[in-house]
């Protein structure tokens, strides 16, 4: 893993390789586990680079098919969290921290006015333009990942999921590919046996084998229940509040 992350930024590493990472896990662990060859200097060295570049396909994929789930969500939940939170019927933020915010943005961001319910009724078109001019323009102002690291870790975060959210569909298939052929390949070991009965099985299968199968098996309970659009959303709701919490500490130039 440290390995890997001397070819990347922080954030490309956090947020789209170790999404490929999850992706194809269960392919390497596989051949780790089944096939001693690859776990030799040689099979390992290959192994790496194969691993290497897969990998770093898997990640720029990742940030593309994330842009389009991202879109989709947004479209699905009725606008960006970042604009979405300032809106004054939703109640992500209470009124009092909002209203704060937004006094704040006045000041630093140019031709940022607060709104009111009202205007938002009458102008939501007007009213969402402003609210996005405004995280555009906290965006731009917070690349400074050491001074707003926690803004920077939260972006990372819904990065992760979102990214790997995109995959869900693949990464259940390529988990349960892997349960069935890890399963033939560890019945084909055991042909030998006279008479195959789940006793024997027990007996004779090595442990590491009935460890992958649990892994493998952990690895699909996590895609179907854990990757959801659940996790994405608060992912993404959290970054939204995280953001708006440092125009706070932004002055205006």
């Amino acid at each position: 893993m440290s390995e890997l992350s001397k070819y990347f930024d922080e954030y490309s590493f956090n947020a789209r390789v170790k999404p490929a990472l999850f992706l194809v896990f269960p392919i390497f662990i596989s051949l780790l586990v089944l096939f001693e060859p690859v776990r030799t200097w040689e099979g390992s060295g290959l192994t790496f680079l194969v691993a290497f570049g897969i990998i770093n396909f898997a990640a720029n994929q990742m940030s593309s098919k994330g842009n389009e789930l991202q879109e989709n969500l947004f479209k699905k939940w009725g606008g960006a969290p970042t604009t979405i939170i300032l809106r004054h019927f939703d109640n992500t933020l209470d009124s009092f921290t909002k209203s704060r915010y937004m006094e704040k943005l006045r000041l630093v961001v140019q031709n940022f006015s607060p709104t009111t319910y009202e205007y938002e009724r009458l102008n939501p078109a007007e009213a969402d333009a402003l609210y996005a001019s405004a995280s555009n323009y906290l965006r731009e102002h917070t690349r400074d990942t050491a001074k707003y690291n926690l803004l920077f870790k939260e972006n990372i975060s819904y990065g992760f999921s979102r990214n790997i959210r995109s995959f869900k569909i693949m990464g259940i298939f390529i988990t349960l590919a892997s349960i069935l052929g890890s399963l033939l390949a560890i019945y084909f070991s055991f042909l030998g046996i006279e008479s195959i009965t789940i006793g024997s099985l027990v007996s004779e299968v090595p442990f590491e084998y009935v460890g992958l199968i649990i892994i493998h098996l952990s690895m699909l309970w996590a895609w179907v229940f854990l990757v959801t659009e659940k996790w994405v959303r608060t992912r993404a709701f959290a970054y939204a509040k995280r953001l708006y919490s440092a125009c706070e500490q932004i002055k205006r130039e």
